[in-house]
């Protein structure tokens, strides 16, 4: 719904006041264009888990580069907390 409201916001007429008084100002619309983008990635990894042939590792991997891109995603996901990781087993152990 968000990038259609990027997409239709060229042709909105701008000397309209009463258009312009329920839009976002434009100040407001460079922060949601950067909000969006990053939400964008979230959204794809959210719907890739939904899939039928998902891995745990897919999971983790997904996980790990969300967290990676944005840190504040652990408070969201903080009850999954790792605790034991195993390099020489490519393990790690999940509790929540």
């Amino acid at each position: 719904m968000v990038h259609r409201y990027f997409a239709l916001q060229e042709f909105l007429d701008a000397e309209d006041e009463a258009v312009m008084d329920v839009l976002p100002s434009p100040a407001c619309n460079r922060r949601l264009k950067t909000l969006h983008a990053k939400v964008k990635n979230t959204e794809s990894v959210s719907k890739a888990l939904q899939a039928e042939d998902v891995s745990l590792l897919d999971a983790r991997v997904w996980f790990e580069e969300l967290i990676t891109a944005q840190p504040t995603f652990v408070d969201y996901i903080g009850h999954v907390r790792i605790l034991f990781t195993a390099p020489a087993l490519s393990r790690t152990v999940f509790v929540s």
